[in-house]
């Protein structure tokens, strides 16, 4: 082969190359702008937590106001923790009060891995409203249905996952499924997100599913009840002086 084949067809495999990157990263702005389109939600969930070896399931229900990046949750089942409430401001502010001591205690950084109220969603897993903020893309699979795009944090984000696989479907450009892996490269969590339920726009899963490999398959389901979206929420719901009084 000539040193001009061999030039053309390195400099194709690097357009080639480029325009892949440049793609995958196309999808994830496009799927991070599908997932926030709403000025705010209110969505109301219940909640179903099983631990292997447990007959019994733990139930919860609960509401979540959200705005931007901004969320506050509050629990009305069961009787135990009825009353608290949580309050992200960014993915390294977040507040928890506690009905029983009547008062406001920061989240510290270092446990937003840590399961949200027994369930196997982290705190961070339960306020991450984007993913192009904090990861890069790249194309790992393809076929004709879904993308499957590996994601890998951004130097110097606070990133939740030194990894994530994350498969979106092209009809609605939103995600199905994500796997999340640690820094040893073990799948550690499987995230399932079903039942899109669309309003004009503006669509939400009814159905989350949290499956947690390192926990023997421990798995947490929510289950969408009711929810809307631009309803006018102010943005002094989401202050700690609110989340100490409710409202």
């Amino acid at each position: 082969m000539s040193r001009l084949s061999l030039l053309s067809l390195a400099l194709g495999v690097l357009v080639s190359t480029h325009a892949g990157a440049m793609d995958a990263s196309a999808i994830l702005a496009k799927l991070d702008d599908n997932m926030n389109q709403s000025k705010d939600q209110k969505l109301n969930w219940q909640v179903t937590s099983q631990e292997p070896g447990k007959k019994q399931p733990r139930e919860m229900a609960f509401s979540v106001q959200l705005k931007g990046e901004k969320t506050l949750t509050e629990f009305s089942a069961p009787g135990d923790i009825k009353g608290t409430r949580v309050l992200v401001l960014n993915r390294s502010q977040m507040y928890i009060y506690l009905p029983a001591y009547r008062k406001v205690r920061r989240i510290p950084s270092h446990v937003t891995q840590q399961g949200f109220m027994g369930t196997t969603y982290s705190h961070a897993d339960m306020s991450a409203t984007r993913f192009g903020d904090v990861y890069t893309s790249t194309m790992h699979a393809e076929n004709d249905t879904e993308w499957v795009l590996e994601l890998l944090p951004i130097p110097d984000t606070e990133a939740p996952y030194p990894k994530v696989l994350m498969t979106i479907t092209k009809e609605t450009h939103l995600p199905k499924v994500l796997k999340y892996f640690n820094a040893k490269g073990e799948h550690i969590k499987t995230e399932t997100r079903d039942g899109y339920d669309c309003k004009g726009t503006i669509c939400n899963p009814t159905v989350l599913k949290m499956t947690d490999h390192s926990r023997n398959d421990a798995w947490t389901e929510l289950k969408c009840v009711d929810w809307e979206a631009n309803v006018g929420i102010g943005d002094d719901v989401f202050t700690v002086r609110t989340l100490q009084r409710g409202g």
